[in-house]
């Protein structure tokens, strides 16, 4: 295991000085646009053309690494994601940010996927989940120390984060490891994934939904509800610091029990925790532990989804995978599109954590619904793998994406109806 992660430290370095950068700029942009006073409405819009520049460049990205290779694309993009940071202090217009955020989510897409793609074709087969697990920490890491950055000024921070991704370009371009291969041209099926899970495509909705609103307005908000200027770097800190705490051993309690049950239980305790939040007035301390929980509910919900899907695939895993993260990018985008749309009504002042209430909510009615009707003969599962949410890079590091019938299992002994429970 030691060889093959040395292998790998200048993938692993160009991924913490990327996201450290990207960590602050997620949570400094939103809070840098409320000390503009510009409406709750339009700092949603920012978080919504991130989340669509990301899914843009998630299918356009893909023809250029075909024509050029992996690490020309990794340069321009991350060139491209350095000058629209550097964009954001020519100019305050709200329709300059929104198109700038949309660059920048295009610019990631091709980012993460020049990575995973790295990391793919590089790690063996008998260590894609270690691998993988490493790059979700890692990933989450970085993220986290971002925050600590994020108290800075207008002018620093986009100094910081455009020195940030322009340095991410060296580890790539002056690496050992061998040229990735050329990325699959995946089909998705929502009918197939759906047929597969009933539960799955709504809980990395969901996942995607309530991730989605926290990055976009969740610093704003609790900033506004607490009164305390640490408070937006600290919700997004322990909102983080949660999903990494919970993934693994939610994820081992998934394999011993019906995943169904896990799912359900997390989406009932995260809905209570943000129904509080409803409620309640809260302080700078109980804000923290909201973020927790959420983190800690939201963040494991799409590698649930994945996992249950899996046991019961009639498909191909990277179709099943592809789907799913398609459905948890539609959940990013409308999130923040929602909220804008509703940020104008007499719920204004607890918007934010009642939709997080009322996806979860949901959640948990549809996949009770689904324990209720659907009994479980469990004779076959698919151990859980940390997923990261971010392109088919991750998909494809999966290993289960290595077997050669659905799910490891052969057809005889697949039975989709009773296995692992839709």
């Amino acid at each position: 295991m030691i060889p093959a992660l040395v292998r790998l430290t200048s993938i692993f370095a160009a991924l913490s000085i990327l996201l450290i950068g990207h960590g602050l700029q997620q949570t400094a942009l939103p809070v840098q646009a409320g000390a503009l006073l510009w409406s709750p409405a339009t700092i949603s819009l920012l978080g919504a053309a991130y989340f669509l520049g990301f899914i843009l460049g998630s299918y356009r990205i893909p023809r250029w690494i075909r024509r050029v290779g992996h690490a020309r694309v990794f340069s321009a993009c991350a060139g491209l994601a350095a000058a629209a940071v550097l964009g954001f202090g020519f100019s305050v217009e709200p329709a300059v940010w929104i198109t700038l955020r949309v660059v920048t989510g295009f610019s990631f897409a091709g980012l993460y996927l020049v990575i995973e793609s790295w990391l793919n074709t590089a790690t063996p087969n008998e260590r894609r989940g270690s691998v993988m697990s490493l790059y979700s920490l890692v990933s989450l890491l970085a993220l986290i120390a971002g925050q600590f950055l994020a108290g800075v000024d207008l002018t620093t921070g986009i100094s910081i984060v455009a020195i940030a991704f322009c340095l991410a370009i060296y580890p790539i371009a002056l690496t050992g490891v061998e040229q990735p291969e050329t990325p699959h041209d995946v089909e998705l099926s929502f009918q197939s994934t759906y047929r597969a899970s009933q539960v799955a495509p709504m809980a990395a909705a969901v996942s995607g939904f309530v991730m989605g609103l926290a990055w976009s307005v969740g610093a704003v908000v609790t900033t506004e509800r607490t009164d305390a200027g640490e408070a937006a770097t600290d919700f997004m800190t322990y909102l983080l610091l949660g999903g990494a705490c919970t993934l693994l051993p939610l994820g081992r309690l998934s394999d011993r029990v019906d995943r169904r049950l896990v799912v359900c239980g997390i989406s009932l305790i995260g809905g209570l925790a943000s129904l509080y939040a409803c409620l309640h007035p809260i302080s700078h301390s109980t804000s923290i532990i909201i973020a927790f929980i959420v983190g800690a509910t939201a963040m494991p919900l799409y590698s649930l989804a994945i996992a249950h899907a899996n046991d019961n695939a009639d498909t191909d895993f990277l179709t099943i995978g592809g789907t799913l993260l398609v459905a948890n990018g539609v959940g990013a985008v409308a999130a923040p599109l929602l909220y804008a749309a509703l940020s104008g009504t007499a719920v204004h002042p607890i918007l934010f954590f009642l939709l997080i209430t009322t996806a979860f909510a949901t959640n948990t009615l549809w996949t009770g619904y689904r324990l209720t009707i659907h009994p479980v003969s469990r004779t076959f599962l698919e151990p859980f793998q940390a997923v990261s949410r971010t392109t088919l890079g991750a998909v494809e590091l999966d290993p289960r994406a290595d077997h050669d019938a659905p799910s490891g299992a052969t057809t005889a002994e697949h039975n989709p109806i009773t296995t692992g429970g839709r």
